[in-house]
Formats: C-alpha cells, structure tokens, sequence
C-alpha cells in the first residue's frame, strides 16, 4: 500500500481519524500506521557512509597472496580494520560486507574470525563467486561499509 492510498483513505474516511495523542492509526482495511512526532524544523542527516573497496589479501610485507582464502580473507580484513581506524571507526560500525571469491572452499573456516570480529553487530553479507581474478594467486576481495554514530541535528 502506497502512502498516497493512505493519506487519500485518511482524508475520506472518517472512522480512521484518531486523537492526535495516539501513536498509530487504523485504515478501514484494518492496516495500520506508525505515526512519529516530529519537531519543528528537525534537521535528519543521515551519518556518514565510509565504503572501503578491493581489500586483498596482499601481504604488504612479501607483496604475495596467502596460500588459502582463510589467510586472504584474514589479511583483508587486517587492512580494512587499519582503513576503518584511520576514520575513527572499528568493526562495530561496519554495517555491509561483501565477500568476492573465486572459489569457496575454505570459506567455512573463517566463520570464527568473523564472529570473533563483528560480533553481536552482524553486519549484511553477500557473497559473490567469480571465475578468476587478474592477479595470478588471488583468491579473495573484500568490500566494507560502514557508518559512523548517527547524528540528529536541531535547526
């Protein structure tokens, strides 16, 4: 139900009207809706999005990809934490990762690492398979988003 259909069946029918003091209406359909009070001149900023893109599993140290995805994966997210930290920020506000690899065998065995690492926060995963990767040994790429505290703004 769209919020046009809503407002339209508020202003035609009388029975969905309630005291103002409520904090939800009925619709004639028995569907209901939420209703927030907002302040006068409420400025919403949504925070700031950090997207931190192709975390390999590099060893900057050697310049050589570790021998199996858990080391890749584990190194990856060693210079995503670094990158994150550089603005203030930990695994905690990481809210999407996105997981490229080219094969998944072994990928069970970073669910530890991961738990350990994000936590009660549990940000949304995706996981994305490719044939290959143009550098020779690579076997994992990463992708983080996060976001700082959010921040709500009077005028």
């Amino acid at each position: 139900m769209d919020l046009d259909r809503i407002v339209h069946e508020f202003k035609t029918y009388p029975k969905a009207v309630v005291p103002a003091k409520e904090k939800f209406l009925w619709t004639k359909d028995d569907h209901f809706v939420i209703l927030v009070q907002m302040q006068e001149n409420m400025l919403f900023r949504s925070p700031p999005e950090i997207e931190i893109r192709h975390l390999t599993g590099v060893d900057a140290a050697t310049g050589t990809f570790g021998p199996d995805v858990f080391s890749q994966i584990r190194q990856a997210l060693a210079d995503g934490m670094a990158q994150l930290a550089l603005h203030g920020l930990t695994a905690q506000n990481v809210t999407r990762i996105v997981f490229v690899l080219s094969e998944t065998e072994g990928f069970s065995t970073c669910f530890p690492l991961l738990n350990d690492l994000f936590g009660r926060t549990c940000p949304a995963t995706t996981l994305r398979l490719v044939d290959h990767f143009d550098n020779p040994g690579q076997l994992a790429e990463i992708r983080l988003v996060a976001m700082a505290e959010q921040e709500t703004e009077i005028i």
